[in-house]
């Protein structure tokens, strides 16, 4: 799993009001993949035929100022992310949305 890869999975994930997915609608500010630590095959630990496990990092702009709808989107990322046996943790940052709308 890359990095590239990580993006292209967030491109099933739609903001709530536009329904265009985050990737393609600029939100994403970067997506990275690294080793975790804390979960298992890891180094010399390492068992055969069990992946690797890694922890995304995403950052991205919040689509607007709705509260719930940004939590949404965040569930929705996150229950993508980790529906992967590869991906053990996700830690996402919301952003102020780029036009704020009052």
């Amino acid at each position: 799993m890359t990095d590239t890869d990580l993006l292209h999975l967030l491109r099933d994930c739609y903001t709530p009001n536009t329904q265009r997915n985050i990737v393609d609608a600029n939100l994403v500010r970067s997506a990275t993949l690294t080793p975790d630590p804390h979960a298992p095959n890891l180094g010399s630990t390492a068992i055969p035929g069990v992946p690797r496990r890694y922890l995304a990092r995403i950052t991205l702009h919040a689509p607007n100022s709705d509260e719930t709808a940004n939590a949404q989107l965040a569930a929705q990322i996150e229950n993508r992310l980790l529906g992967l046996p590869t991906i053990s943790r996700v830690e996402l940052t919301l952003l102020p949305p780029l036009f704020s709308i009052l």
